[in-house]
């Protein structure tokens, strides 16, 4: 349980956290009921899911969920759960059933609606009604492209629960089609993944190549606290170009020479023409509480990042490069290659935070000792600050500790 005494660096409750919550197992169960299980939760893209037969599974913190699209069109959420002896009916992260779903364990048929419509050799249970053996439905909806489930039947509508951050997602979603996943294990826990995202202090210590590009140069930005937990975090792109490249050549020995250039080493890090405005403003928005979005400039960058815990020193991390429908393969090509050298495990960036927040989860090891986490940067009045403070995580945690209620609280 978190502590019940006050933080004695003479800051408010909504500026530090106390870091019993990255791995106490009491708390990790509650975020699993009191959090994941009742908010809307990111399953995939609808170009995923084209045809008649087609389905997403995701393990929501425990529970697992699957959506299929029937012959009509029409999506369908439910429990991936068979009724009969608990076996799950989806076997795959992304699959079609064909007509249907049996489970592989006794071979009773479910429809795309999750319902029961088939039990072999049925007289021996006597009287026996399938609709009894219906798989239990979930609520689907589709914003800007992109499904989402909840486990709640209370909860308002996704627009609604989305709220000041869905004109972001739209921007950021709408019109696209799904390149393809990536998933990693992560050793930490979730929320250290999340609270990275919504950090930008930390990209020019951390990450070497952005180090680089903002030698000698004023950085800009805003970060933004978002009603509802949710968050922005927008800045223009200013790096610069020619300090990045004396990086690379001091890091690899290699020179960035034009017999280097016509080699393709250097032009496949700019993009096809129509792949968008890199002069424009890049943004991040994070959407309450596991889900982020990053906009490179103009379009140039579209990715997603979803992280489903699995224990409190172990969360899955997921990624998706998302591209524009019509625009060329090359401009394809380039958004999967960027990625991946950026945002994947191994990658510039997100190879970096890996190591950093996995440093944390150990760190908070001694949290007897050093027991509380400061995120009091920025101290203008209001819900906006400049770049490098912390108002979008202090509104994440703001939604948490609401969420939690009084028995979690510090």
């Amino acid at each position: 349980m978190v502590k019940s005494v006050a933080s004695p660096l003479g800051l408010d409750a909504s500026r530090v956290i106390d870091r019993d919550i990255y791995v106490d197992p009491d708390v990790f169960e509650a975020e699993k009921s009191r959090i994941f299980h009742k908010t809307w939760q990111w399953l995939g893209h609808v170009g995923e899911m084209r045809k008649s037969g087609d389905y997403l599974t995701a393990d929501i913190a425990g529970v697992p969920v699957v959506v299929a699209r029937d012959r009509d069109g029409e999506l369908h959420g439910f429990f991936n759960s068979c009724t009969h002896r608990g076996a799950i009916l989806a076997p795959k992260r992304r699959g079609n059933c064909g007509a249907g779903f049996q489970c592989m364990y006794h071979a009773w048929n479910f429809d795309m609606e999750g319902k029961c419509v088939g039990i072999p050799w049925p007289e021996a249970y006597g009287e026996i009604d399938r609709t009894d053996y219906d798989v239990p439905p979930l609520r689907v909806e589709v914003f800007a492209d992109l499904v989402f489930v909840t486990l709640d039947d209370s909860l308002p509508s996704l627009l609604e629960y989305l709220g000041t951050v869905a004109p972001y997602v739209e921007e950021i979603a709408a019109g696209t089609e799904p390149l393809g996943r990536v998933r990693w294990w992560f050793e930490g826990n979730w929320e250290l993944w999340h609270e990275n995202f919504r950090d930008m202090y930390h990209p020019q210590f951390t990450h070497r190549s952005i180090l680089a590009g903002y030698k000698s140069v004023e950085t800009q930005g805003e970060n933004f606290w978002l009603d509802d937990g949710h968050g922005l975090l927008s800045w223009p792109l200013q790096r610069n170009a020619e300090n990045v490249v004396k990086a690379m050549e001091e890091a690899t020995g290699l020179e960035f020479t034009e017999s280097a250039e016509s080699a393709g080493l250097q032009a496949r890090q700019r993009p096809p023409a129509d792949v968008g405005d890199r002069t424009k403003w890049n943004h991040i928005s994070a959407v309450f509480p596991n889900l982020d979005f990053q906009f490179g400039g103009g379009g140039a960058g579209r990715t997603l990042q979803v992280v489903r815990p699995v224990s409190p020193g172990r969360t899955i991390v997921e990624l998706m490069e998302f591209g524009v429908r019509g625009e060329s393969a090359e401009a394809r090509q380039w958004r999967l290659e960027h990625s991946v050298d950026t945002q994947s495990a191994s990658g510039k960036i997100s190879g970096d935070d890996n190591e950093a927040t996995r440093r944390v989860q150990i760190g908070v090891g001694a949290r007897d000792r050093v027991p509380w986490s400061n995120f009091s940067r920025g101290q203008s009045p209001g819900k906006k600050g400049e770049k490098h403070d912390e108002y979008s995580i202090r509104s994440f945690y703001d939604a948490w500790r609401r969420r939690m209620g009084p028995d979690f609280s510090w």
